[in-house]
């Protein structure tokens, strides 16, 4: 694969820091491309992530499963947060609890984790990237339990719309309703609510 194949991602990095023209044919020869359908799994629960993704296109869930009942995390896409891991099993080596599933068919680019943390060992900029994604990921955290903690629901489902503006017809809205933490029924009562404003 030619390294235009990968220019989404080096785009993307472009937008933090800039690469050497080393950094990107070192990064670019560990890349894979996968192709995923509808209700594939990228993970499952007690498989350990291994590997860092980034959306080239397509739509992904992160859910876990609490009694029966999926709760949703967060989406993946290309305009909200395009790397795709089950972090905390990625960072700590151990089984992931989190479902990663493609909700709408795509591509991604992966590489093995091991790999991506040899590449920081020669890569200053790729320091700097990988840093600022951290802090970043950890902002986003900060901002949905503060959503989950402080907002009511008609105020989640502001914000998810502020959030997510492409996916709200795009994807089924029971998916929508575990992540805002209400039914499907609530969730329809508060978009009728709002389309009386």
């Amino acid at each position: 694969m030619g390294i235009h194949q990968y220019q989404k991602l080096f785009d993307f990095i472009a937008n933090t820091t800039q690469l050497q023209a080393v950094d990107i044919q070192k990064i670019s020869a560990k890349l894979t491309i996968e192709d995923y359908g509808k209700g594939d799994f990228i993970l499952r629960p007690n498989q350990v992530s291994k590997t860092l993704k980034f959306v080239l296109c397509g739509v992904y869930r992160v859910y876990q499963l609490k009694d029966g009942k999926e709760i949703t995390s967060y989406f993946n896409y290309e305009e909200r947060n395009p790397l795709v891991a089950s972090f905390e099993s990625l960072l700590t080596k151990k089984p992931s609890t989190e479902f990663i599933e493609c909700i709408i068919p795509g591509k991604l680019l992966s590489i093995a984790y091991s790999d991506w943390q040899e590449l920081y060992k020669t890569s200053l900029e790729l320091n700097i990237f990988g840093r600022l994604m951290a802090e970043k990921n950890y902002l986003l955290a900060i901002e949905r339990i503060a959503s989950l903690q402080h907002q009511n629901a008609s105020e989640r489902y502001e914000l998810f719309l502020k959030l997510y503006p492409h996916l709200l017809n795009q994807i089924p809205h029971h998916y929508i309703s575990s992540y805002l933490g209400i039914t499907p029924e609530s969730l329809s009562r508060i978009r009728k609510a709002l389309a009386k404003k």
